[in-house]
């Protein structure tokens, strides 16, 4: 299970990578849709982990700014096309 929140983590910062980037591929539909499942993963891996409270707190505060990315994104889409 550690490895699996490790390798997570790091597609974590690569998706902050490409959000920062704009990327196309990250704002797809088969970019959102990865990056949601992986948010889900991630809060599924948090319940999960039993043994060390450090990666335990690594999941949940980078699953969490994951979410703050995604609701970003989303406020950020819905200014931009209610512009005239």
């Amino acid at each position: 299970m550690k490895g699996l929140a490790w390798f997570l983590m790091l597609f974590y910062l690569l998706v902050t990578v490409f959000w920062i980037a704009n990327s196309s591929y990250l704002f797809s539909i088969l970019g959102v849709s990865i990056w949601l499942i992986s948010i889900i993963l991630g809060f599924i891996i948090y319940k999960q982990i039993k043994e060390e409270v450090i990666m335990k707190k690594l999941m949940l505060y980078s699953s969490s700014f994951m979410v703050f990315l995604l609701i970003l994104t989303g406020i950020i889409e819905l200014i931009v096309t209610s512009m005239p």
